[in-house]
């Protein structure tokens, strides 16, 4: 994991957003078993964090997909 990617989990952590339930896993809308589940609705009552995470969304889909930043508007 690199640093980015601890960053952005780190604040996933502060905003509780992050919950893990090893012993009876949530179940999925499509019926799988998880025993993770993020709630990014939670991220939206944080701008600073928000904008954070969504930068580091963009900065990895640039880098892997380089032609998305030529995409019109």
């Amino acid at each position: 994991m690199n640093s980015n990617e601890k960053a952005v989990a780190e604040k996933l952590l502060q905003t509780n957003a992050v919950r893990l339930s090893p012993d009876a896993p949530f179940t999925w809308a499509s019926g799988w078993k998880s025993p993770i589940y993020c709630d990014n609705r939670k991220v939206l009552s944080y701008p600073y964090i928000r904008d954070f995470i969504k930068s580091e969304m963009c900065n990895l889909i640039f880098e892997r997909y380089p032609e998305a930043a030529m995409l019109p508007e």
